[in-house]
């Protein structure tokens, strides 16, 4: 019998949500080059429940009301954005909650992190720790970077695709040093 490979499936979207969506839609259109499709939207259950019967119809019944954009990236990918009226959304106290389980950052890939993080930082987004230096890898002169954006959603910036990235025989070559030392720590705390 042969076996059928599971298809290596295509991101679709993204969904994140905000307390600005104006502000968000247009920042993300002016630092990433994201396109807004369509138009922004507004919709309460009371005005229209045939949009929460069926589109958002897997939200609770306490979600009443909503703003909703969705943008799409340079590669197709869309982004769905959020602003979140009744209730009210809750800020992330932490903002750079790494640790969180889920969906934590999403990346772009700009040939020129460093002016890419200037404009962002002129406009009030931030840098978030240091850069990360992928000459290690045999990629010289390419590098990434977390920031965020100024609601605290954070961005990761890398100069060229993770594929190439995690590809590179020095990056395999790396990982699997790493994984070793990791072995190697383990076997000797148990002797």
């Amino acid at each position: 019998m042969q076996t059928v490979k599971q298809p290596n499936h295509a991101i679709n979207h993204i969904a994140i949500s905000c307390v600005d969506l104006e502000g968000l839609v247009s920042w993300y259109s002016r630092h990433l080059g994201f396109e807004l499709i369509g138009e922004i939207r507004h919709f309460n259950r009371r005005d229209h429940p045939g949009v929460f019967a069926t589109i958002f119809v897997s939200y609770p019944e306490e979600m009443r009301e909503l703003k909703f954009a969705v943008l799409t990236s340079g590669n197709g990918v869309g982004i769905e954005v959020f602003q979140f009226i009744d209730p009210k959304p809750k800020v992330r106290e932490d903002p750079f909650d790494f640790a969180r389980v889920g969906v934590f950052h999403i990346c772009v890939t700009d040939p020129d992190p460093v002016s890419l993080l200037a404009k962002i930082e002129r406009d009030g987004g931030k840098r978030v720790g240091g850069w990360m230096d992928y000459s290690r890898y045999g990629l010289a002169g390419h590098r990434g970077l977390y920031m965020q954006d100024p609601w605290g959603n954070v961005i990761e910036v890398m100069s060229l695709s993770i594929e190439r990235v995690s590809s590179a025989g020095a990056a395999v070559s790396w990982a699997q040093e790493q994984m070793k030392k990791v072995e190697d720590t383990e076997s000797s705390s148990q002797l």
